[in-house]
């Protein structure tokens, strides 16, 4: 066979190749969110890493094979400076990424239990990986074989050299307010934006954006539907923010995969709006006090003790920390050994104030007891006033409230505390 024509041969395959691009060439997903037979083939094409971020516990119990096991709270910490679900620093995520084997001529797929994966994806593309997919629906709605033994990785030695800042700070979220531009959304479900919402905000749950049985996207099409009548357009500059950033990463992947592109992501959202003073819409700003007139013999409201205080009372079994926020705001992360009993349920269906014998109850199924030394913990003015008042109505009659910051929560996805 002379060379001219093997030149032709190669020369044809290679145009069939291109021509054809599930022939012989992977074809680039469109999309973030992947179902499984997109993910399932991608995952096969070279410099493609599948990242499992789940437990230890579950990847151990059962996940895709050659799945790399790099759980999510790796790439982020419980708690930084009394803001909940922060990035972990940039040491931190490099010791991570390296001990993964991962480098920037990676495409990364992302699964989860659900699809909600968005704070590992957040971080992933602020250390500057622009391939990133995320399993739709999560392992939840795999239909392959999952596998026990774990990957092992050839550690890499990961450095940041691409970061691409992805997060806003206060300033600029409220250089935005009441601008007539910019969409703020409030991804948090309904109960957790009681006491307030940043103003201007527009309530978008990410949970909204996926099937509540299995977890999988909604149909794109649907979705822009009903961005579309709240006015939402991809040609709007959007702020997404929740209570801790944990629900607006999510939000902020969602929007992302439907070509919401000029998305901003305030990650330090309601934990830091809440409690520096700033406006906001159906509520009141978390207390500030130096506390010379309050904590003075002759006041009748509570003193505000700082964490040293708070510990101290903890040792007396006649004392409990009442947090009275939300319950996935509790869920998420809380003060070790508190007890939630939110605020909002010290209300009927009319926002009246129950009866005596209902908020009793409500207070007393949590171990709330007027014999208690009672610590209220909120995230905003209006969950403190409603609940010290609801408490001395019922002759409870020490109650006192916590000022601020708590390092070292107790979060169920991190594990223990370790403050």
């Amino acid at each position: 066979m002379n060379r001219p024509f093997i030149r032709t041969i190669l020369a044809s395959s290679l145009v069939a190749a291109i021509a054809v691009p599930g022939l012989a060439l992977a074809q680039k997903p469109a999309g973030i969110v992947l179902p499984q037979e997109q993910f399932q083939t991608l995952s096969q094409q070279k410099n493609v890493k599948v990242l499992d971020i789940r437990s230890k516990a579950e990847y151990d119990k059962g996940h895709i094979a050659g799945a790399i096991h790099l759980p999510w709270q790796s790439l982020n910490v419980s708690e930084r400076d009394g803001i909940r679900n922060e990035y972990a620093s940039d040491e931190a995520i490099e010791r991570a990424l390296s001990a993964a084997g991962i480098s920037y001529a990676d495409t990364l797929l992302i699964y989860g239990a659900t699809s909600l994966a968005g704070r590992a994806f957040v971080v992933l593309e602020y250390a500057g990986f622009s391939d990133l997919h995320v399993l739709d629906g999560g392992l939840s709605q795999w239909k392959g074989k999952l596998v026990t033994q774990a990957a092992k990785p050839a550690p890499s030695e990961f450095k940041l050299t691409r970061k691409q800042e992805n997060r806003i700070e206060k300033d600029y979220v409220a250089s935005r307010v009441g601008d007539g531009k910019t969409r703020i959304l409030d991804a948090r479900v309904a109960d957790a934006t009681d006491d307030g919402v940043i103003p201007t905000a527009q309530a978008l749950s990410s949970t909204s954006f996926v099937d509540g049985k299995t977890s999988v996207l909604r149909p794109r099409d649907e979705l822009v539907a009903e961005l579309k009548a709240k006015g939402i357009s991809p040609d709007d500059e959007i702020v997404a923010y929740c209570g801790s950033g944990a629900a607006a990463s999510s939000s902020y992947l969602f929007l992302k995969d439907l070509g919401y592109n000029n998305i901003k992501f305030y990650d330090k959202s309601w934990d830091e709006w809440s409690r520096d003073g700033n406006p906001q819409a159906l509520g009141l700003g978390n207390f500030s006090f130096a506390g010379d007139a309050l904590d003075s013999p002759k006041s009748l409201g509570p003193r505000f003790l700082n964490e040293t205080e708070v510990k101290a009372l903890q040792a007396d079994e006649r004392a409990i920390v009442v947090d009275v926020r939300a319950p996935a705001d509790y869920q998420v992360g809380r003060i070790p050994e508190s007890v939630n009993v939110f605020w909002n349920d010290t209300l009927d269906e009319q926002r009246s104030l129950k009866d005596a014998e209902a908020l009793r109850a409500l207070f007393t199924a949590q171990g709330v007891t007027p014999d208690k030394h009672v610590v209220i913990f909120a995230r905003g003015g209006l969950q403190l006033a409603q609940s010290y008042t609801v408490l001395k109505l019922l002759g409870f009659e020490k109650v006192d409230a916590f000022e601020g910051k708590w390092e070292g929560w107790v979060n169920p996805a991190y594990g223990p505390s370790k403050g």
